[in-house]
């Protein structure tokens, strides 16, 4: 009878331990990560319309910030930046191709918010943003103040964090709203909007490659742009994460500066709080 009744109660705990959050890690080689590397190419989603981070050049080709991002992602996987398959994804596409797996990761200029950390999982952030206006040189605003204002159309895209920018800042401006960056910045140089809002870094590059734009300044606080990927697979996360991480502060620091002065023309801020700026 005691064998019987020990056997009941180490059954039950066998049990329990299957039904409990312990059962739910990951088993070793149970992630994409292995996937990637038996395929012997990582898939990356960017953008085509948000320069500098992802546009098209002359050629044709997508280039920017977030696709040698990519590269040094790849080069890190398999010490080869040409292991690389590029997925260019619409704004409105880019959760649904990460969350099916049509892509391994995508980096995207996107802004971190907890509401998205709902449907992706973020990376520590790759680069600092924040958000500004940019206006026509010939306008007469001149400071992003001025844009909350009945007479004033201001192009924003339709997505909700936007939205609520707008609502906020500029509560009397008149909106417009388009699909990208580069239609925000078409309507501004044809004049159907009098300004634009959007990323800091992207207005910044707008108004250095055309004389005729001018950045109103930055009406937000700082915000954070972070790698993206499915949810439910801590290995790979942990190795975009760790990336990202030698990238800021580490072993591939020198590859981060690299790749920042060449689309921002600038170095990037300091990355420790103890280097002198």
């Amino acid at each position: 009878m005691k064998r019987i009744g020990l056997g009941i109660v180490l059954g039950a705990v066998a049990m329990l331990l299957t039904l409990s959050p312990w059962s739910y890690a990951q088993k070793q080689g149970d992630s994409r990560l292995y996937d990637i590397l038996k395929r012997g190419h990582l898939v990356a989603g960017v953008s085509s319309t948000a320069p500098p981070f992802g546009f098209r050049d002359d050629k044709g080709e997508v280039v920017g910030f977030d696709i040698d991002m990519a590269r040094i992602l790849a080069k890190s996987l398999f010490a080869d930046a040409t292991k690389l398959k590029l997925e260019v994804l619409a704004q409105d596409t880019r959760w649904a191709a990460v969350q099916s797996g049509k892509v391994d990761v995508a980096m995207m200029a996107t802004t971190i918010y907890p509401d998205r950390a709902q449907k992706v999982a973020f990376s520590r952030a790759y680069i600092d943003s924040g958000f500004a206006i940019l206006a026509r040189k010939d306008s007469k605003l001149t400071k992003w103040e001025q844009a909350n204002d009945p007479k004033i159309k201001i192009a924003s895209r339709t997505f909700p964090a936007q939205k609520d920018r707008l609502q906020k800042y500029f509560p009397k401006a008149q909106p417009l709203f388009f699909d990208s960056p580069a239609d925000q910045f078409l309507a501004v140089k044809s004049g159907r909007a009098d300004a634009l809002q959007t990323d800091l870094p992207i207005v910044r590059w707008y108004a250095k490659q055309n004389p005729d734009l001018k950045s109103l300044g930055q009406f937000t606080q700082t915000a954070n742009n972070g790698f993206f990927m499915q949810h439910g697979d801590f290995t790979w996360w942990l190795y975009v994460d760790t990336v990202v991480s030698e990238l800021l502060t580490g072993s591939l620091y020198d590859d981060y500066v690299t790749v920042y002065r060449k689309w921002f023309g600038e170095d990037p801020p300091p990355q420790r709080f103890y280097q002198p700026s």
